[in-house]
């Protein structure tokens, strides 16, 4: 059974010790944003699918959505790490849990 890249992600995330996350915040009121995954210290984690099949974060309509998303968030002090979701590793998820974690020491 083929694991769906969320999946894999959130039971990844868990053995990693990465702490609670909230699925599919939404950020910018009046907008429809939302980041795939959320944590209070304002981190924000998107799993960007279609890299190389040319998916709707690669397409140019796509891709200048999330250049705003992205902006806005970094506006309001949001914290966002990308990874591409037919690599969900330890390589992409420790830096993240490193960040969450040196954040709260604050």
């Amino acid at each position: 059974m083929k694991l769906t890249p969320s999946a894999k992600f959130e039971i990844l995330w868990k053995s990693l010790g990465g702490g609670e996350l909230k699925r599919e915040h939404k950020f910018a009121e009046g907008r429809r944003f939302r980041f795939d995954y959320y944590h209070i210290e304002a981190v924000a984690i998107e799993l960007e699918g279609g890299v190389w099949t040319r998916g709707r974060h690669t397409r140019p309509s796509g891709f200048l959505n999330d250049m705003e998303k992205y902006n806005i968030a970094a506006s309001m002090g949001i914290l966002v790490f990308r990874i591409p979701s037919h690599d969900i590793s330890t390589k992409w998820l420790s830096p993240i849990i490193k960040t969450i974690k040196e954040r709260t020491k604050k």
